[in-house]
């Protein structure tokens, strides 16, 4: 089954066709589309999307980032770089991100972007919207086999960005032709030697890129697709892989026993920390001593023990920063070691009765973790 983030470049259009553009001064990296502007605001079609930053500096490229509510779903993308308005297909096959690169010349950061409406990969767009001239569902580019495999190592923890990089062979897809761009310029790398897997560690944002015709099955149900077809992947190496971020909660809630402290929004973030806004929990993918020091704001608790959080490794709870005034931020810090395979971290209440944030502060709590010396892995990286 395929997974991750798959794009095809359409063409370029004279109009958007639909409303709601998300333009410069809301796609500030780390946006949650339904908390921006109508059609997304509160609309669970949405839910999972979300606007993130490939690097820093004026020529950063914007990335879309799709969560689990949006896996198995595609959407057009309609982005606008100067006066040029490129539609894209996004389908999504697992979560993760999509580098938006500009298919012509100018800039890297987009003017605006649109989305249509997510449907179902064997779905057709709604009236309105675009449709590539292919024959209708079922047939779909993406759905033979996966096309591109892109891998970051974990069986243990990297000094650097380790990304694998694999065409899969595949009877059904005639595979025209393929290349690999590191900030626009080509590796070199040609379709024998991605089939066969290419590793990468040098920093830079990269593209690879197929064309490519799917063949069918010779049955009316799977038709032939039209040549010439584009697959892209996108995936970014780290300049310097010396991890820190900062983030905030600026949402009021409760929190029950067990349960995840979610950061809504990032302060600080250098793109080497991995955040599941989902789940809140943060991935160390670097080996390194990291130090992590956080506050939760209560406004009060239906606990017999106070407002108590733990910073859990793996699912195990580590130091516990505990608050027995009614209103009082509850603070912590500890040290985390990173030699190995990469540890999940959470924020965790261990409190043994509901906690409700303050309705007063701006800020209802807020975690930073950021690498302050340097480890090797203990064991192989197991990479083939």
């Amino acid at each position: 089954m395929a997974e991750g983030v798959f794009t095809v470049v359409w063409s370029t259009v004279a109009a958007v066709p639909i409303p709601g553009a998300l333009t410069g001064q809301n796609l500030a990296s780390g946006t949650v589309i339904t908390n921006t502007i109508a059609p997304y605001q509160n609309n669970p079609l949405y839910a999972g999307i979300t606007v993130a930053s490939s690097g820093s500096g004026g020529q950063a490229r914007m990335q879309l980032c799709f969560g689990p509510e949006q896996v198995g779903k595609r959407v057009l993308a309609y982005i606008t770089f100067s006066s040029t308005i490129t539609e894209f297909e996004v389908q999504v096959w697992g979560t993760g991100c999509w580098s938006i690169n500009n298919p012509g010349n100018g800039p890297a950061q987009p003017n605006s972007i649109t989305l249509g409406t997510p449907v179902g990969v064997g779905e057709p767009f709604p009236p309105g919207e675009s449709e590539l001239p292919h024959p209708p569902p079922p047939y779909n580019p993406f759905l033979p086999w996966l096309l591109v495999n892109i891998e970051a190592g974990t069986a243990a923890c990297a000094l650097v960005d380790v990304i694998s990089v694999k065409i899969n062979a595949n009877p059904s897809v005639a595979i025209a032709s393929a290349v690999v761009n590191k900030n626009g310029v080509s590796t070199g790398y040609n379709l024998a030697q991605l089939q066969s897997g290419v590793t990468f560690t040098d920093p830079g944002d990269y593209e690879v890129i197929i064309t490519f015709q799917y063949l069918g099955d010779g049955t009316p149900q799977n038709p032939p697709g039209p040549p010439g077809e584009v697959l892209t992947r996108d995936f970014t190496i780290s300049e310097a892989p010396f991890p820190h971020m900062q983030r905030e909660s600026l949402v009021y809630s409760y929190i029950e026993p067990g349960e995840a402290k979610l950061f809504d929004h990032a302060v600080v973030d250098d793109g080497t920390i991995e955040y599941d806004e989902m789940t809140g929990t943060f991935t160390l993918r670097f080996c390194g001593d990291y130090f992590v020091k956080w506050f939760v704001v209560p406004e009060m608790g239906m606990s017999t023990d106070g407002s108590s959080f733990a910073v859990a490794i793996n699912g195990s709870t580590d130091l516990i920063g505990s608050s027995h005034a009614s209103i009082s931020p509850t603070i912590g810090f500890s040290i985390v070691k990173v030699d190995g395979p990469p540890p999940a971290l959470q924020l965790i209440s261990v409190s043994d009765g509901a906690i409700e944030l303050s309705k007063y502060t701006l800020v209802t709590a807020g975690i930073v973790i950021f690498k302050i010396g340097d480890e090797t892995p203990s064991m192989p990286r197991g990479e083939t």
